[in-house]
């Protein structure tokens, strides 16, 4: 390792690179993040100056580990506490073997003070993090669905059928109509309006505030505006040579966030990330009495938006979509939570909820 060095990237250290330039030069293959998604990261008034923002890992001016620390609030019994969302952990391939992925992982939590929280884990990492002082909870399902016999799914399952592409693809155009027009007679959505915005006021908070009073995470309304915020996304250009660890750059991505109107009435409120072909989920808020509105609402936006993946890690909406609408297929994973055992929480009965912890 020549010229290795590990850099904590505090906000006001973030910013000076931004005026610097330091991490987005020509040539580069790998950035943390986006300049759009580092000026957004900014705007949070929850990090401080000294706050953590990620670990670098820099040889020789180039990204070779990379961990990603978001600064956040979490409700307890004795008030709010600050806690820090690792929510990214990468090492460039000629490193996979070494020590500097653990390496670079121990330096996060000495920099974080063991504050750590880890919203779930994907497979590669759970050997390691069961080895450590960490305490698993908030276990629950993510869902996903898939609204048509996708054609890039089949060809890279079966290559040999990439001669065939032009007529998978017609194939897979039409199950997508088939499947739109099937769910699109269960919609009972006529006497619905919608209410679309960029921002929530204060009279559009008291609706939502009811909602998510026992959310782990501290909800305000500057804080939910700062996560519907569109400025953390650049459209793709070919002046774009990197690749973006955090993904906020693609040829189509945005979040879509509106209220829900019956007869004049707010019943709900729905916020939802499209990213190319895929429809994310991240709140979906209403009064149970409302819900199957709400929810036609969803899968109407759904519908409209062109896209074929719908997720959710609403365990609840995603079990509605299952029972309620047709989908060519389903996948449910098993998600799970870890918090450091330094934090000074029982998290025995703690919840985490889809709205809690998602800053891509």
């Amino acid at each position: 390792m020549k010229d290795l060095q590990i850099v904590s990237l505090t906000r006001s250290k973030l910013k000076n690179a931004l005026e610097q330039d330091l991490y987005w030069q020509n040539g580069t293959e790998f950035v943390p993040f986006s300049k759009s998604k580092a000026l957004w990261l900014l705007k949070n008034n929850r990090i401080a100056d000294d706050d953590i923002c990620a670990i670098l890992g820099m040889e020789n001016n180039a990204l070779v580990s990379f961990i990603y620390l978001i600064p956040d609030l979490i409700e307890t019994e004795k008030g709010p506490l600050k806690i820090y969302w690792s929510s990214r952990w990468w090492v460039a391939e000629k490193y996979k073997e070494s020590i500097l992925s653990v390496y670079t992982k121990r330096v996060s939590l000495e920099e974080t003070k063991n504050q750590v929280i880890i919203k779930h884990l994907g497979t590669d990492t759970l050997d390691y993090y069961k080895k450590q002082p960490y305490t698993a909870f908030s276990k629950r399902n993510r869902y996903i669905f898939v609204f048509n016999l996708d054609h890039h799914l089949f060809i890279n399952k079966f290559p040999f059928f990439k001669v065939a592409s032009p007529l998978i693809k017609g194939v897979s155009n039409f199950s997508h109509y088939l499947i739109a027009l099937l769910n699109k007679i269960k919609f009972q959505t006529a006497s619905l309006s919608y209410d679309y915005v960029s921002s929530i006021n204060e009279t559009t908070w008291l609706f939502i505030e009811k909602h998510v009073a026992n959310d782990l995470v501290l909800k305000s309304k500057d804080y939910i505006n700062w996560q519907i915020d569109n400025s953390q996304y650049t459209l793709k250009t070919n002046n774009i040579k990197h690749k973006c660890l955090i993904s906020s750059i693609s040829n189509a991505i945005y979040n879509t966030s509106f209220f829900i109107k019956l007869d004049g009435e707010t019943v709900g409120f729905i916020s939802v990330l499209i990213r190319e072909n895929e429809f994310v989920t991240r709140y979906f808020l209403c009064d149970n009495e409302y819900y199957k509105y709400c929810l036609d609402a969803l899968m109407e936006h759904f519908t409209t938006s062109k896209c074929t993946f719908l997720l959710t890690e609403d365990e609840v909406l995603g079990s509605h979509i299952d029972k309620t609408f047709f989908s060519i297929y389903k996948n449910k994973r098993k998600l799970v939570s870890l918090a450091h055992h330094d934090i000074d929480i029982d998290f025995s009965n703690k919840k985490v909820y889809q709205q809690d912890g998602h800053f891509a």
